[in-house]
């Protein structure tokens, strides 16, 4: 028990400190690690051979695909792909507040599904922000409209999927049976603060529609899709591999063509660059590096220009760049999954788990929402902080089955990925704006711990959280 109270006093140490922001999470995750080790009588050699040398690589397939999703995006951001949706939707989308203000919350969302840093924030935040404003949005609703998108979008980044396929063993097929129904959860609760923030009447008819639309293309994505939670991700589509292979050697005689009329322009068909990797994955269950690999060779060829072969290498180069803290961040949370993974670790840590986690539906449900709120600041229910470790500790200690964990930390987590004031593109957003970001917390919250509380009850529903 002493073992256990002093782990969990690391814990609280660690999360303090990064709290004052006196340690950052790229140092804080390994740290802890170690010390957990060393407190739980872990021996040395294996601190240095498997909290160590093997922790770092725990998480390889995951920050391999989240190199691989970098450069996807770095190739959209330079093709200008990105902001040619975006500009498409805002001259579709005509100077209803409402309507517009939909579309381009979902081109965020889309976008953000293969997107993601700081550096995307800015460049999707400094065209769609101004199109909100300019319509009538004040800079509250503007703001938390662009953070609801990223948000959402953020449930479909296939390589945070990877993310927890390797830390919990969640399948791929239970993760699609939540995640889809739950965004469509949290989009409707989007359409809701909008009629809120806007309060007019007129616009009843418009989220009405809007809700009806919404659940059909939801459906349509889950009926096509989905599967029963925790079974085996179906093998890929034979023919979606031939016919893909058919389409990529058209791409190339597309490619020899535009070299040779040294064309610049951005066809039509390369906005659906970003959206391909997602389709590959949902609909013909392609495994996720796959479908990365066929969204940036697609991306590559139908955008040919003399210089992308230089450009594609920039790509690579850069995307790989981009995501350096985030691999950092990996490695330390494969050294903790380690470390907390251990025998000594797990027998000290059991009792206390088994004591605090509920394992049955409605304590699930309760215990969850009104623990949400450590879901902020890299807490104990953040899978990019202390929720690592914790996680994987309940995995073990516990009879949380995986797809209850990842459906606790997918909806937890949205209080982190919507309102944290210390969340980069929180801030980045609130300083375009000119306001706070406790502003954006206080207006967002409440929708957003609703959507808790949903998901909770959503995953009881599939059948991951016995009665």
């Amino acid at each position: 028990m002493f073992v256990g109270i002093a782990c969990l006093l690391v814990f609280l140490a660690m999360a303090g400190l990064m709290y004052a922001r006196k340690l950052s999470t790229l140092l804080a995750l390994p740290l802890m690690a170690i010390l957990i080790a060393v407190i739980g009588g872990i021996p040395p050699e294996d601190i240095l051979s498997k909290v160590i040398g093997k922790g770092v690589v725990q998480l390889n397939v995951a920050y391999t695909t989240t190199m691989i999703g970098a450069m996807l995006a770095e190739l959209m951001n330079k093709q200008g792909i990105a902001k040619a949706v975006v500009r498409w939707v805002a001259e579709f989308g005509g100077d209803n507040p409402f309507i517009l203000s939909i579309l381009l919350t979902a081109v965020t969302g889309l976008l953000f599904s293969t997107l993601g840093g700081l550096g995307a924030v800015i460049m999707v935040g400094t065209i769609v922000l101004p199109v909100m404003l300019s319509i009538g949005l004040n800079s509250v609703t503007a703001g938390s409209l662009l953070l609801f998108g990223i948000g959402i979008g953020g449930m479909f980044t296939l390589s945070n999927w990877q993310v927890y396929m390797d830390l919990l063993g969640v399948s791929q097929a239970a993760i699609v049976n939540f995640i889809i129904p739950f965004a469509g959860i949290m989009s409707a609760l989007v359409l809701v603060f909008l009629g809120f923030e806007l309060k007019k009447l007129s616009n009843l008819p418009y989220i009405a529609g809007a809700l009806a639309l919404m659940a059909g293309i939801y459906f349509l994505i889950y009926s096509t899709a989905g599967s029963a939670a925790g079974a085996t991700t179906p093998k890929a589509d034979l023919s979606s591999i031939w016919a893909s292979g058919a389409l990529f050697a058209g791409l190339l005689l597309y490619a020899f063509v535009r070299h040779k009329q040294n064309c610049t322009s951005l066809p039509g068909l390369a906005l659906l660059t970003p959206f391909l990797p997602l389709a590959y994955v949902l609909i013909f269950h392609w495994d996720i590096i796959p479908a990365f690999l066929a969204g940036l060779m697609f991306g590559t060829l139908i955008t040919w220009q003399r210089n992308s072969i230089n450009s594609f290498t920039r790509c690579i180069i850069e995307g790989a760049t981009n995501v350096v803290p985030a691999v950092i961040v990996m490695m330390g949370i494969g050294m903790l999954y380690v470390a907390v993974t251990a025998d000594q670790i797990k027998q000290a840590m059991a009792p206390l788990l088994l004591t605090v986690i509920p394992t049955h539906a409605l304590p699930y449900i309760i215990f969850f929402t009104l623990a949400a709120p450590l879901s902020l600041y890299r807490g104990p229910l953040n899978i990019w902080g202390m929720g690592s470790g914790l996680a994987t500790l309940i995995k073990k200690a516990t009879s949380l089955s995986p797809p209850a964990i990842y459906a606790m930390l997918m909806s937890v987590g949205q209080i982190q990925t919507v309102c944290d004031p210390t969340n980069t593109q929180n801030i980045w957003v609130a300083t375009y704006l000119g306001i706070d970001t406790k502003t954006i917390l206080v207006r967002t919250i409440p929708y957003v711990w609703v959507g808790v509380v949903t998901g909770l009850c959503l995953a009881v529903s599939l059948g991951a959280v016995p009665w």
